[in-house]
């Protein structure tokens, strides 16, 4: 595979490490940003007050550069966008990047001979409106999973900004003045809806939830003590959760032991019953536990469901009808005459800027991407996506996914053939669809299987973790520590250049 200029699309947690990575090799890239400063999420135009990773310090770093200790044991937004900025810097990818620079389009043409075109759009220095085309060897997309705001579509819109009203995604809300003594309605029970509607809670005049339904939210402590990581975001607790691919101690507690399965997660429902007080709020989520810890996972923040039960946020099991001049109405019949209405409702991915008949390859008719490893697809050669991996610790594995990647452009992983990649992502898919909840983003989730999914990618590198007498990077018991996976990079780095490594093929 010969390729030398390579193009990243995103200046987030995602483009970053891909950047650095292939830099570090030699590669000539490009990173192309839209918005005014990298970061991604936590860029400042789209983070809200009082913003905060969900991960601590030390378990939402990259692998080569840990967060400084003088952090907040969960960092905030400005922490974040400082730790990027410093990590674009230190590592020479600063330079790399052209921002405010909007991808419009990414497509080929039979006279580059294969080669991508990308056409972008930006502001010269005299403010005038440029565009140009760039050819490139190969093209990485790395504008994530939170790339595009979710907005349902409403009758009344119009009416209620007419009558003063204001409605804001949650990625629009950037300063606590917009619901400074105001009636707020929040729309979803997601993370930014429950953090939006604390805020809310402290700073409005009347605050009301509305959700569809209700979800479990993990405590940052578990008994006010132990921190969630240590029980949650390790090794051991992710036997637990059914996976495809079982083998082992896994595989025996799945098939012989399935009460004490049963009892695990009923045992862990009933401390996030007591400690929130769930039952006497009406906040107990009807999906089971183990089946909730997915992408739409999230932590409770601090006083979330003292304030419901104190009524400082009234919280409302429907959703919006139509919106009312003065208000909104509900499913339910119910009307709130509210101010301002924020919709804490997600994001979903775009590629519009892809050529159709490459999209039409690498998404089915539900918008679930068909990605290998969510890194590539067979029929869409020198393409690739990073970040399209969302885990429990989303730096680490947009940093192994890069790895895997060059290691793939470097000749180093021999795929198996696209008749059997394509079969192994309809297997992948049939048996989420089967176990999962039906609103789980198909294609580009794997945090309820983020270690297993670590483990695939490392092992597609050759580097069997399995094998007896193998020294594991952490202990079972331990919460993911990113700096001890650092090691393997390094043993990718110093081994033979001729060695091939056969993903999904018997060695030979």
């Amino acid at each position: 595979m010969n390729i030398h200029k390579v193009c990243v699309i995103g200046a987030g947690i995602s483009g970053l490490t891909t950047a650095k990575t292939f830099i570090e090799e030699g590669y000539d890239v490009t990173v192309f940003e839209k918005q005014s400063g990298l970061g991604g999420v936590w860029e400042k135009s789209r983070t809200y007050p009082k913003l905060t990773t969900q991960n601590t310090r030390d378990t939402y770093c990259f692998s080569d550069y840990p967060m400084p200790e003088s952090y907040s044991e969960f960092p905030t937004a400005k922490e974040m966008r400082e730790y990027l900025e410093s990590y674009a810097s230190y590592f020479g990818v600063i330079n790399q990047i052209h921002l405010k620079t909007e991808v419009t389009q990414v497509y080929k043409e039979v006279r580059e001979e294969g080669k991508w075109i990308v056409r972008i759009k930006f502001e010269d220095n005299q403010a005038s409106l440029k565009e140009e085309e760039h050819i490139f060897d190969f093209v990485i997309i790395c504008n994530g999973t939170f790339n595009v705001p979710r907005v349902p579509s409403i009758t009344g819109k119009e009416e209620f900004i007419a009558s003063g009203g204001t409605i804001l995604h949650s990625s629009q809300f950037t300063n606590t003045s917009l619901i400074q003594g105001k009636r707020v309605v929040v729309v979803g029970f997601g993370k930014s809806a429950a953090d939006i509607a604390n805020l809310a809670a402290e700073t409005a005049k009347e605050c009301s939830l509305v959700f569809r339904r209700v979800m479990w939210k993990i405590p940052k402590r578990f008994f006010n003590k132990i921190i969630y990581k240590d029980l949650l975001m390790t090794r051991f607790s992710e036997i637990w959760i059914p996976y495809r691919k079982r083998r082992g101690v896994e595989k025996l507690l799945h098939k012989f032991a399935k009460p004490l399965v049963w009892a695990f997660w009923r045992t862990n429902e009933t401390i996030v019953r007591s400690q929130f007080k769930l039952d006497r709020v009406g906040m107990v989520p009807e999906v089971k536990m183990d089946k909730a810890l997915t992408c739409n996972g999230n932590l409770a923040p601090d006083g979330f469901y003292e304030y419901i039960n104190s009524g400082k946020i009234q919280a409302i099991k429907s959703s919006i009808t139509r919106f009312l001049p003065n208000g909104v109405e509900l499913a339910n019949g119910k009307k709130i005459n509210t101010d301002v209405v924020i919709f804490g409702t997600g994001f979903t991915q775009n590629i519009s800027f892809l050529q159709e008949k490459y999209r039409d390859l690498l998404m089915n008719e539900n918008g679930d991407f068909r990605l290998y490893r969510t890194i590539l697809n067979p029929d869409v050669p020198n393409l690739a996506f990073i970040g399209y991996n969302s885990s429990f610790f989303c730096p680490l594995t947009s940093e192994v996914a890069a790895w895997w990647l060059l290691e793939y452009i470097k000749g180093n992983l021999l795929l198996p053939s696209p008749s059997q990649i394509h079969q192994e992502i309809d297997t992948e898919f049939t048996w989420i669809k089967r176990n999962l909840p039906k609103d789980l983003p198909i294609g580009t989730c794997v945090l309820s299987f983020s270690y297993h999914h670590l483990e695939d990618l490392i092992e597609d590198m050759g580097l069997d973790l399995h094998r007896k007498g193998t020294k594991q990077i952490q202990g079972i018991m331990e919460s993911i520590n990113p700096l001890a996976y650092q090691k393997i990079r390094q043993k990718l780095k110093n081994r033979n250049p001729q060695q091939t490594n056969y993903v999904g093929i018997p060695k030979r």
